[in-house]
Formats: C-alpha cells, structure tokens, sequence
C-alpha cells in the first residue's frame, strides 16, 4: 500500500474477487496516488480551510468527481447516483453519499475558483509520471451548445443605435440645442440636457395631461419625445454592454453565450436557425490536453494569442512547436509566434487552395519586392478612392502583362473586368514572409509528420468528448461555470489516457 497524507481509503469494502476487479481497484489505488504526487492535497487543504461548510472529506469528494467526469459521468445527479450504487466510486468514497446539491455546492465554491491551477497540477504531474513529450502542440477547437433556449436570442443593435442617435439630434436641433460631439450621444448627456430643457421652459412633468382629447404644448410634446428617446437609449446601452467589443450576439438564458451555427448545421446545412454556443478550444500534445479555453467568439482567429498566453501563464514556458489549421493562421498569430520564438506550422488561410492546386499561390514576396506568377514586378502605388486600404501594413502593387499571362485565368477568376492588361493586389509584405516560412516547414518531412500527427491528437481528442462521452451540450450556465465544467471534462479524459498509459 502506498504511504499518502491525503487521498487515503481508510474503510474496507466487500468485493466479489475476480482478476477483473482487482485490476481496476488497483488502477483507482494508482489514481489515488497521482492525487498524492500531485500535491492537489496541499492546494484543498488551503483552500478548504473553513472546513465546517465541508461534510464529506473535500479529498475523497474531489477524487470521486475527476473519477465520475473520467468514466463519462457529468451528471450531479449521475454523480450522486454512483456514490450509492457503484462500488468503486463507493471504495473512493469510503461509503459516504454526498447529494448532487452537496457536490454542485463544492464544485463552484473550491474547483471553480482554481479550474486551471487544478488542472494544470494533475496534468503536470501525469506528464512527469509517463515522461511525456509535450514540445509539439496542437491546437484547434469546436463549438458546443449551450444551455439556453434558442429563440432567446438578442442581437447587438448597431444600426439601430446610429439611426436613434441621428432622431435625437434632429429634436435637439428643433428646440435650439446644438451637440457638436461627432460620438453618440450617451444616456447621462441625454438626461443632462433634458433637465436643463425642463428647467429652461418650466415644464411642469409631473402634470402633463394624457390620454384622447388632452392637448399638450410643443414643449410638453418635445419632452415627451426626449423621454421616450432615453429609455429606448438605456436599453441599447445595455445590450451594447452585455454584447462587449468582440460579439454581436447574447442569450436571455445565457447571457454570455453567443448566437452560433454549429458544426453539424454547418456541414449538413440542415438547419438556418442560430444556436447558444461557447467556442472551445484545446492544446492537446502526447495525447493529453494541456490546456483548455472558452471563448465567446464565433471563429478561431482571435482564441490563438490568449490560449497560448494561458499556456505560458501555468507552465512558464511556450511551446516549441505548434501545429493548427488554417482559422488561426492571420497576421497577427503569426507575427506572436515569431516574438516568442514558436516553431511555426499553423496553416494560412489559402493553404488548401494551394495544396490542392486549385488556387495556386499568385504571388511571391523577396527582399527587393513583389513578383506575380508571370515574373512581373509590383510597382507600388498610392491608394486611392477606388482601392481603399484595408490593412494599416499593407501596401498597393500594380502589376503589369496581364493579356499576356498564361495565368490570367487564375488570376483574374474573381474580377469583374477581365480584359484589363493590369491589376491592383494590396500586400503585407511582412505577412506573405511568415505564410513562407510556414509553407516550408508544413512541406518539411517534420512538418508532415506534425501535421498528420494533430489530425490524429486534437480531432481525437474532441471525438473521445463529444461521441464517446456523449458531451454535446453544456450543462452550466455563465462563462466561468462552462469553463469550469469543460475544465472537469478535460481531466476526466487526462485521467482515462493515464488508465491507458498504465496498461501499456
């Protein structure tokens, strides 16, 4: 028997021998003793000080929700249910059965809390325990719905704010007040101005008259109007503030939940409407999820930089390699990885095109400028009314031949004049560097291997979750609460890889 401080079985229990039984008693003796090594013990006891609020012991209880969460149980109530009835979550528990109410009150008030030192600690310590190699990660994620109705969603009202804001003005105009701020007028300059007008005109707002045949005033009226304008504007400014910078979209039932399609309408296009989702994202090496996230954004472009500080942030270092596909391959992940010196093999985003030879590559970057594929130089040229720019490093190029071309045809398959002996490309000539340098390391033979490698790892990874747990649906509500379930779900499926690893 192994000497441990904390997660130690002291209650006997009756088992029907059999090899079988033996064995996985002995694999949850192993469990119990990478808890132990991974000094989580420690962690629970500082954090479950108060331990009045605790009835059951917060090491066997933790012990008995990784174990339940790596058998594909999520359920509190699945949970609950085992701890009476399953004999090896009854060896965990020593024969104590906490209710589902009693295990959902120590999840949210000592894992929730500390989800990513808990889970970056036990991860760690599986990864020491099989000396795993983890320079190579993959990243990539999937979106899964939420916990919330459908039809509840409200979306972002941005025009509709703009032409209300238009309205106000146009009012303010008509009784002598000018607003020369360019910005939309806010609800407290509103409501100022307001005040000042009933001030000003002595309207008494406590006695306007209503209803049919009551005449008001064109002061009376104008007030009236304001008012309305204001409580329309508190109610945009609430949901541009619920909404935040970087979505168009919240839930009623799920405020931090965003309007998505998901992955199976998005391929079998088999249904418009929009879904609650959270967008998940995963590092994934030697077959172990080392990091997890989830993000409110309907792509994966911006999830790459706070993944991988999150990374850097639980194990003080980056990754030597990386491999995604092409969602996260954009200027500035790029430009992250080089800064902190991140073996590049993230796809850019015309790499199937290219690969598959249907949109081969039209031009090629070099020290001294541009060439097209008809070994013409770029000239650069100023932007004007008809090109606009649209990247702040970007720079307009005039290539000249087109008639010419044997390759016209590819390139001017999207223009809408085709009989021109020219073209305009805008490029980021810093940009088409890095999509080189990553081109010739996904060619390389590490870079295939690499490649073939993430299909394998981080898609495996998502079919053991969503088919194998049967885990298409969050069960919580609220972003911190999802990260945490997801945080539990990821080392439930750690855990199993650590079972797999020891029959090895």
């Amino acid at each position: 028997m192994y000497h441990m401080s904390y997660f130690t079985i002291k209650k006997t229990i009756f088992l029907v021998y059999s090899n079988e039984v033996l064995e996985e008693f002995n694999k949850i003796d192993k469990f119990m003793l990478l808890l132990e090594k991974s000094n989580i013990g420690k962690f629970l006891e500082k954090v479950c000080s108060n331990k009045n609020n605790i009835k059951y012991s917060p090491y066997n209880l933790f012990a008995t929700v990784i174990y339940c969460f790596s058998k594909f149980k999520s359920s509190l109530r699945e949970i609950e249910r085992l701890c009476k009835f399953d004999l090896r979550v009854m060896y965990i528990m020593e024969h104590q059965t906490p209710d589902y109410s009693q295990i959902c009150i120590f999840i949210n008030k000592y894992i929730l809390p500390y989800q990513y030192e808990i889970f970056t600690m036990i991860t760690k310590t599986i990864i020491d325990w099989f000396n795993l190699d983890i320079s190579d990660q993959y990243l990539d994620g999937t979106k899964i719905q939420a916990n919330a109705n459908k039809y509840k969603f409200v979306w972002k009202p941005t025009t509709y704010h703009n032409k209300l804001d238009l309205k106000i003005r146009e009012l303010l105009l008509n009784i002598n007040i000018e607003v020369t701020d360019k910005e939309l007028i806010k609800s407290y300059k509103l409501n100022q101005l307001i005040k000042e007008y009933v001030l000003g005109e002595n309207i008494d707002v406590n006695n306007i008259p209503s209803g049919k045949g009551k005449r008001l005033t064109k002061e009376q009226r104008m007030y009236k109007k304001l008012y309305q304008y204001l409580i329309k504007l508190l109610e945009y400014e609430k949901k541009e503030r619920i909404c935040g910078d970087n979505r168009n979209s919240y839930y009623k039932t799920d405020k931090d939940a965003t309007a998505m399609v998901l992955k199976e309408d998005y391929y079998s296009r088999s249904s418009h409407d929009f879904h609650a989702g959270y967008n998940i994202q995963f590092l994934v090496s030697a077959g172990l999820i080392t990091m997890y996230g989830v993000f409110q954004d309907r792509t994966d472009h911006y999830t790459f930089i706070p993944m991988n500080d999150l990374y850097y942030k639980y194990y003080d270092e980056y990754p030597k390699n990386e491999c995604a596909d092409s969602g996260y391959g954009i200027h500035i992940n790029y430009k992250y990885m080089r800064e902190h010196d991140i073996g590049n093999y993230v796809k850019f985003q015309s790499w199937e095109g290219e690969s598959s030879g249907k949109r081969p590559q039209l031009f090629y970057t070099f020290d001294d400028g541009v060439m097209c594929l008809n070994t013409c130089i770029g000239e650069i040229i100023p932007f004007n009314k008809y090109h606009h720019q649209r990247n702040k490093e970007g720079k307009l190029y005039k290539f000249t031949g087109c008639n010419e071309c044997n390759y016209s045809y590819i390139c001017k398959k999207n223009l809408k004049n085709k009989d021109l002996d020219y073209r305009f490309y805008e490029i980021v000539k810093d940009y088409e560097l890095l999509k080189e340098e990553a081109r010739n390391n996904l060619l390389s033979p590490e870079g295939i291997e690499i490649r073939i490698n993430r299909s394998i790892q981080v898609e495996g990874s998502f079919g053991q979750i969503k088919q194998n747990m049967q885990y298409i649906r969050i069960r919580r509500r609220g972003l911190e609460k999802t990260g945490c379930e997801v945080m539990l779900v990821s080392l439930g499926r750690n855990i199993r890889k650590f079972f797999t690893l020891l029959d090895s």
